[in-house]
């Protein structure tokens, strides 16, 4: 964690103009490069509205949003008429605990090409405007039809340099600067009379997938035809291209419920992704939308493109085509969510998760044969978190394989009195599809037991099924390697998914744990025995053994262990429990043991 005084003194040295945010984005530290840059002395504990428009503050700010949510930025921005700046953003943590950043200007030019040209002549359009409305003032003669004509030739030309710098040059709707442009023209009018509008934000469910499969031409073929979709549909006010596979839609509905607005919000969605053909394929699409109502939800035009965003965002979270309306929840979610972020990046900075343990006994419940390592996390204002939670933003933040990494090793610290006093055979590990692709995961897994002295035939590493079919030779390398080293290789979750058999023969797989939803809901699905007596058939078929998740009910012990499974998990059994309760559960079983064969002996 970083203080003020910290950064001052790192960043004070720097030739380039350097600056620091807090997360309401006041500046809280800048350079002398910076201060000349800018012009301003008494900048701290001021923004951008001292120095810039509402259209510049979007753009910053939303820039700012995503780097306090822990993803680093390099963006072009224009700081001045003509003037941009290549910034790049990194987020840190500041002394309260809050997310912060920091900013380095690398370089401050002229504007592109094409926007400087149309701003030049767009420029000199306007002096040449005054010049001839000057003379058209002081000249009552003979010439004045011919000046008229230029008159309107040139504000024609000037109409059409604004066009120009406000639509999108591949799919011909509006671009950012026409998005905005529309925006305050609608909330001007219904400023002045009783209505609503609806800014809907709609983005492309997997577009890179469509790129890397169908190639970039057809992505931008894809994305010229929902805009053309779009801007067919009457009732639409203005269609533009953020940027990306991202669209804004403003939607004129003043008296319609948001009901109806998002009924027809989703006919919209539906008409627009309709799979087109194009170069003889087939291409199926689908596009998540974020809608926010005008002025019910704000008369604020940053707020309401803000509440737009954090509603897609929420379709997004919530699966592929849906249609999601701001929620005043979403905003503290929002603020929820950029918390856990900087907590969980901490937290794995400093190795701060914790491990427990779910033992997975024998079908006869005679010994615990192994555990599995399960991640916890407490955050220090939230209090303890759920596991799906802080894992799905370990996912999203690409912390995945570090965490993993902290808690292999603090299994390995924790177990190894375990394993070599023979208190339990094996401990086993999940990995993440991140994990098993990256390159060199297998090095990297076996140097961490190597250091801990551990053996690797007393480790297990739990792959989901779904994922390991889809993944890349680099994932397949990694198990393989692993499973020469004498790590065993086990598939979660089994029969949840869709798994390709022919794919699973050809994986160095030693144990099918079976989900849970198999046993826990076969009293109202009987044909699921005989579901599971062919997964048990097939497991024999690769010679591999089986584990039961989810035992939560005698009824479902009983019958796991009648239909002939090796070992059963499941809070019937045991829930994840702690390294010392872990001992206490042991020592029975271990004295057990011991009594056992003294009467054989």
């Amino acid at each position: 964690m970083m203080t003020s005084d910290e950064i001052k003194q790192m960043l004070d040295a720097l030739p380039l103009p350097v600056f620091a945010k807090a997360a309401d984005h006041s500046w809280i530290y800048g350079n002398q490069a910076f201060t000349d840059l800018i012009g301003l002395d008494d900048f701290i504990g001021r923004d951008d509205t001292s120095l810039f428009d509402e259209e510049q503050i979007d753009i910053f700010w939303r820039e700012d949003n995503r780097v306090f949510g822990g993803q680093p930025s390099t963006s072009f921005e224009e700081i001045g008429e003509g003037t941009f700046a290549l910034t790049r953003k990194f987020p840190i943590t500041l002394e309260d605990g809050k997310p912060g950043l920091i900013g380095l200007i690398i370089e401050a030019v002229a504007s592109p090409d094409d926007l400087r040209k149309t701003r030049s002549d767009y420029k000199t359009a306007q002096e040449q405007n005054n010049l001839l409305i000057s003379q058209l003032q002081g000249e009552a003669d003979g010439h004045a039809k011919h000046y008229e004509k230029r008159l309107r030739d040139l504000e024609r030309e000037r109409e059409t340099a604004q066009s120009l710098a406000q639509t999108d040059p591949l799919t011909k709707v509006g671009n950012r600067l026409g998005f905005q442009a529309d925006l305050q023209t609608l909330s001007k009018r219904y400023d002045e009379v009783s209505g609503s509008f609806t800014l809907a934000y709609i983005d492309f469910d997997n577009f890179k997938h469509i790129n890397d499969t169908f190639g970039h031409r057809m992505g931008d073929r894809l994305l010229c035809q929902v805009a053309e979709r779009l801007i067919s549909i009457d009732t639409i006010f203005s269609v533009s291209r953020l940027g990306g596979d991202e669209f804004a839609v403003l939607l004129e509905c003043a008296e319609q419920s948001t009901q109806q607005v998002e009924e027809q919000l989703q006919n919209m969605a539906e008409f627009a992704f309709r799979p087109i053909t194009e170069f003889k394929r087939e291409v199926k699409a689908s596009g998540s939308l974020g809608f926010t109502r005008y002025p019910f939800d704000t008369k604020n035009l940053s707020e309401l493109k803000h509440y737009a965003d954090l509603a897609l965002m929420k379709a997004k979270n919530a699966g592929k085509g849906r249609v999601r309306k701001f929620e005043t929840s979403d905003h503290s979610d929002d603020l929820r969510m950029r918390q856990l972020e900087a907590g969980l990046r901490t937290a794995i900075k400093q190795h701060d998760i914790s491990a427990v343990y779910q033992p997975i006994c024998d079908a006869d419940e005679k010994k615990i044969q192994g555990v599995e390592v399960l991640a916890r996390w407490t955050h220090p204002e939230l209090g303890s978190i759920a596991p799906d939670e802080f894992i799905f933003i370990a996912g999203r933040l690409g912390l995945l394989v570090h965490m993993d990494q902290i808690v292999l090793r603090r299994a390995c610290n924790e177990l190894a009195e375990f394993l070599e006093n023979g208190s339990i055979e094996y401990f086993s590990v999940n990995a993440s599809p991140s994990d098993v692709a990256s390159l060199g995961y297998a090095k990297n897994f076996l140097s961490t037991l190597g250091e801990f002295k551990i053996d690797p035939s007393a480790v297990l590493i739990e792959i989901i099924e779904t994922a390991v079919m889809e993944k890349s030779q680099t994932a397949r390398d990694n198990l393989a390697e692993l499973s020469a080293a004498g790590i065993k290789i086990a598939l979660d979750d089994f029969g949840s998914g869709y798994a390709n058999y022919r794919t699973l023969l050809d994986l160095p797989v030693n144990v099918l744990k079976v989900d849970r939803s198999l046993i826990n809901t076969i009293n109202d699905k009987p044909h699921l025995i005989d579901f599971l007596v062919s997964i048990l058939h097939m497991a024999q078929a690769l010679g591999a053994s089986t584990v039961c998740e989810g035992i939560e009910t005698e009824e479902e012990k009983i019958l796991a262990r009648t239909l002939g499974f090796d070992a059963l998990q499941g809070f019937l059994i045991s829930r994840p429990i702690s390294v010392n309760d872990l001992r206490e559960a042991i020592q029975p079983q271990a004295a057990t043991q011991a009594s056992i064969g003294r009467r054989r002996a």
